[in-house]
């Protein structure tokens, strides 16, 4: 089985700080780049992944915006997470997101951004990816537990049975 890789195009590393328990404990690869190039590369690998860009809105420019377009258009079945450090209004955001969205991201996450929404989104984008893939990951064997001793049952009387003591009571 191929393993489920995370490919995080970030420029400070943050992202990859943020995800590195989650992706260790789902034994997920971690692949982190700064170039386009490599990042549609990777995407394009037979196997299952999720392709998480950090945007900065600040540049018009940016090659994360032409990376997303292009992933899109060349991997239309491997999701696109866009993550941005910069805050902003309320206009601005639903602008961002909407463009965003235009160019075939899944989720466009701005701060105020915790870790466990992040995790969710992630973990949840891998869960289909997988299953598109086609690949069941069990879970990891328990140990076998004890098995529980056999309780010793009272022996009952059989119907045909006659107990003199309880005749003698009688009597």
């Amino acid at each position: 089985m191929r393993a489920p890789q995370l490919v995080i195009v970030e420029t400070d590393g943050w992202i990859a700080r943020l995800l590195g328990d989650l992706a260790t404990d789902s034994a997920w690869l971690v692949r982190g780049t700064r170039s386009a190039d490599s990042a549609i590369a990777l995407v394009r690998t037979r196997r299952p992944s999720v392709l998480v860009v950090q945007v900065d809105p600040a540049d018009d420019k940016s090659p994360a915006l032409e990376l997303i377009s292009d992933a899109n258009r060349s991997c239309p079945d491997v999701p696109v997470i866009a993550i941005s450090d910069v805050k902003f209004n309320d206009a601005d955001r639903v602008a961002w997101t909407s463009a965003l969205f235009d160019l075939g991201v899944r989720y466009a996450l701005f701060p105020p951004l915790t870790r466990p929404v992040l995790e969710d989104v992630v973990s949840g984008l891998m869960g289909a990816a997988t299953v598109r893939a086609g690949i069941v990951i069990e879970p990891a064997p328990q140990a076998d537990k004890p098995k529980p001793k056999p309780r010793l049952r009272r022996a009952e009387p059989a119907d045909d049975v006659i107990d003199l003591a309880d005749e003698e009571a009688h009597e």
